[in-house]
């Protein structure tokens, strides 16, 4: 064999060697960074865990006025047992990928805070907006697509309206945002992306006043 021959049959094995290792550094190298998640809490008011219990167990199904979308592995709303159903299978997901780029993600965060003044813009059946003592906007439906939006209004703590909206004084709340991002991504093989922005304002002894959720339908690719 000449040492052309020997040279090709090299190139060629380093060549088919790469393409075998390469998934799999991939995988031990790379992977363990785009598998995660991230929870995190960010409460500047009293009564932490009465105000995380509150929202996370608070029955959304039977107090919305509808679900925009129904799926068999996903919510359109965000309550602590769907944090925990997306978090267990983020863990789960420990096995072997030969996707590059593979990429398996869930981010999720609660926020509260007191307001000693908040100003609620709604009707009968909507809420158009939400705004604090400064007029500061902090919720409009103007940012979002009507199709996808869920609310709840307590009217044991809110008046009826008898006209096309009205704004009223709401003294002493907490105003709370969930969010939650969940996705993964198999290259350019297969995706899914699945948004949820969740608001609430409850009362100083934790009544539930006011829900508006926006979530998209889990798209995927």
């Amino acid at each position: 064999m000449n040492w052309k021959k020997k040279v090709l049959i090299i190139l060629i094995s380093v060549l088919a060697l790469g393409i075998i290792l390469t998934p799999i550094v991939n995988n031990f190298i790379v992977i363990n960074f785009q598998i995660y998640y991230i929870i995190d809490y960010d409460i500047e008011a009293q009564d932490r865990e009465e105000i995380i219990s509150r929202v996370e167990t608070f029955n959304y199904s039977s107090y919305l006025n509808h679900i925009p979308w129904s799926h068999d592995l996903y919510k359109s709303y965000i309550d602590g047992d769907y944090v925990m159903y997306l978090k267990n299978s983020i863990e789960r997901d420990n096995g072997f990928h030969w996707a590059l780029g593979y990429e398996h993600y869930l981010r999720y965060s609660f926020t509260a805070s007191n307001r000693s003044s908040l100003y609620l813009t709604y009707n009968n059946n909507t809420i158009f907006g939400v705004a604090d003592q400064a007029n500061t906007t902090l919720l409009s439906i103007d940012d979002y697509f009507w199709d996808y939006v869920a609310l709840y209004l307590n009217f044991t703590c809110l008046s009826y309206v008898y006209s096309n909206n009205s704004t009223v004084l709401l003294k002493n709340t907490i105003i709370i945002h969930l969010k939650l991002e969940y996705g993964y991504f198999c290259g350019s093989l297969c995706g899914l992306w699945h948004d949820i922005n969740q608001y609430l304002v409850l009362s100083n002894s934790l009544d539930v006043i006011v829900i508006f959720i926006y979530s998209l339908f889990p798209s995927v690719s």
